[in-house]
């Protein structure tokens, strides 16, 4: 089978970009699923708040997490964010903060640092398995 220059040109530009789209299935079908995974992880390790003081209700902070999937010019985005009024607590329970009292610190409980810490690996691996 003869084949031109411009033939060979055109077969491997159709084929890089074939290629291409099937990379970025894998990729963002990889990326969602990372996505789901890490609400499940903040979810999993938020404190569960037991008392009800201000609307807030028993285990109201551990559910009010979510994620959305943002695409655009071949970009995948990921949030995970907690919903309502729960998004002022993220920062005081994920550092620690100072106490009504003044002189005393509440502990810090990593959730949101652990999940992104673990997803990050993920998307790593995902990466290197390319």
């Amino acid at each position: 089978m003869n084949i031109t220059p411009d033939q060979l040109t055109e077969a491997l530009v159709n084929y890089c970009k074939g290629y291409t789209e099937e990379i970025k299935e894998i990729v963002g079908a990889g990326i969602e699923t990372i996505g789901a995974e890490a609400v499940e992880e903040v979810k999993a390790l938020a404190p569960v708040y037991t008392g009800g003081y201000k609307g807030f209700t028993k285990g109201a902070y551990r559910r009010s997490w979510s994620y959305i999937i943002e695409k655009s010019n071949g970009n995948i985005n990921v949030t995970v964010y907690a919903k309502g009024k729960h998004y002022r607590l993220t920062h005081l329970l994920e550092n620690g903060h100072l106490n009504r009292d003044g002189t005393t610190r509440s502990r810090a409980i990593p959730h949101i640092s652990t999940a992104n810490d673990s997803a990050q690996q993920k998307v790593d691996r995902l990466l290197e398995e390319l």
